[in-house]
């Protein structure tokens, strides 16, 4: 157990006349230091939680809003490792709530279907349709020659594409106009809603939103599943299909369009606001996309060491998942901190990968800090998760980030106009998803 806790002026007390304690061992953040953080940050919870997780390094824990948020390296790890998926007790109003995100109960045979949906050797066998989208998207606004281009729109749209062709085999078409609706009600639910809180999910407008996700996903896979099939291997949408029945499919499929979609959108825009701060960072980064084109689109899993080592930078200052959430059942025990049953764990990646006792310069941008031997100075890096729960979306998300960038750096050149918003964050709570609070507008020319 902790012995002794610093009280916000840093003297420390003895643990037996601490007021911070709810349990006699995880710390709770006093009525004043309290005070403090809404009158400095407002309703912005995840500047609180960042600033506390420094407050509190030494204990490596803290209880707020009756919730556990764990930073410590070895609880966090043990805390993914025993305590079970947390997700679906955030989810009752979700259009993912009967997903599996949303359900620990789903049978090993839709287990094993969406595993192979979303296994690397799967995801890399269809990279080059990915590079098509890519280079579709990039023709697209090459025609609209716009000064300001909205590169949030294009990230929705491209994402969309990208997950029909290589998770349903399916042409949705997003690129040409064609799943608006689709998006829109994304946007409604994820962003409106859950990140913004501009909308309740008692709303007419959520539930239209809802009604009409689910109208459409329904529709999508009738598409797939009627879709002639020449090929020897059966189609993946088709294998999730026969395991687990037309509802539970469509539920499933709502998680692949809607998380397959954000994770991306929120990401591209996120990397071009850094690249045009610092402008020779983006010409290095295109003068390697250059280079290695030709190997690239002969072969789209092949290497860009400065590029991945930009994404790994990326998710690890503005991590797209700033938390895991866990449950236990049982009261159980992580190291010497004990957790009655039905505690609400947050293992918090945004404070483990912002955290200045385990990154050097842990709040700057370092795109190439993943290269050599810094690479190692934590291990204490999961923007996926950890373990045997690690985010199954992961292959999808790294490769189509790679290539998408790859392939805009090698077409435009991305600087900021009137009409780019600063960099701002907003978080989706119940969905565990963190992304810009505006669209993202830059100029682009042409390289």
């Amino acid at each position: 157990m902790v012995s002794n806790i610093p009280h916000g002026d840093g003297t420390p007390t003895d643990r037996e006349n601490m007021p911070w304690f709810s349990d006699g061992s995880i710390p709770n953040p006093s009525l004043i230091i309290q005070y403090l953080l809404q009158k400095t940050f407002g309703d912005e919870k995840l500047k609180k939680l960042e600033l506390l997780t420094q407050f509190y390094h030494k204990q490596g824990l803290f209880r707020f809003d009756d919730k556990i948020y764990i930073f410590n390296q070895k609880l966090a790890q043990t805390a993914i490792n025993k305590l079970e998926k947390g997700a679906e007790k955030y989810l009752d109003n979700s259009p993912l709530k009967d997903t599996f995100l949303g359900s620990s109960q789903k049978s090993p045979e839709t287990r094993r279907a969406i595993a192979s949906l979303f296994r690397k050797t799967s995801i890399e066998e269809r990279a080059s349709l990915m590079t098509e989208d890519i280079k579709k998207m990039c023709l697209k606004i090459k025609q609209q020659s716009l000064r300001s281009v909205n590169i949030t729109h294009w990230s929705l749209r491209l994402a969309l594409d990208i997950v029909g062709h290589v998770l349903l085999q399916l042409d949705l078409n997003a690129l040409d106009g064609e799943q608006d609706e689709l998006l829109e009600c994304m946007v409604t639910i994820l962003h409106k809603c859950y990140a913004l809180n501009e909308i309740s999910t008692e709303s007419d407008e959520f539930k239209r939103a809802n009604e009409d996700l689910d109208r459409i996903t329904s529709n999508i896979l009738k598409d797939a599943l009627e879709k002639d099939d020449t090929t020897i291997q059966k189609r993946l949408v088709v294998q999730l299909h026969e395991a687990c029945g037309f509802e539970e499919a469509k539920d499933n499929m709502k998680l692949f369009l809607m998380a397959g979609t954000e994770t991306t959108a929120s990401s591209i825009p996120v990397v071009f606001s850094l690249l045009t701060d610092y402008p020779h960072i983006q010409e290095e980064l295109r003068d390697e996309a250059i280079d290695r084109w030709s190997e690239m689109i002969a072969d789209p899993t092949t290497s860009l060491p400065k590029i991945e080592s930009m994404i790994k930078e990326i998710l690890r200052l503005y991590p797209i998942a700033p938390f895991i959430s866990r449950q236990n059942n049982v009261p159980v025990n992580l190291g010497n901190i004990h957790l009655d049953q039905h505690s609400d764990v947050v293992i918090f990646t945004w404070g483990i990968h912002r955290s200045p006792y385990l990154w050097h310069d842990s709040k700057v941008f370092k795109p190439f800090r993943f290269l050599g031997e810094e690479a190692l100075q934590s291990n204490m890096y999961i923007p996926f998760g950890a373990g045997s729960r690690v985010c199954i979306g992961q292959h999808l998300a790294v490769l189509e980030l790679r290539l998408a960038i790859a392939i805009l750096l090698h077409t435009f050149t991305f600087s900021k106009n009137l009409s780019t918003p600063d960099l701002k964050f907003v978080v989706d709570w119940a969905h565990a998803v963190v992304h810009p609070d505006k669209d993202m507008m830059f100029t682009l020319q042409n390289v």
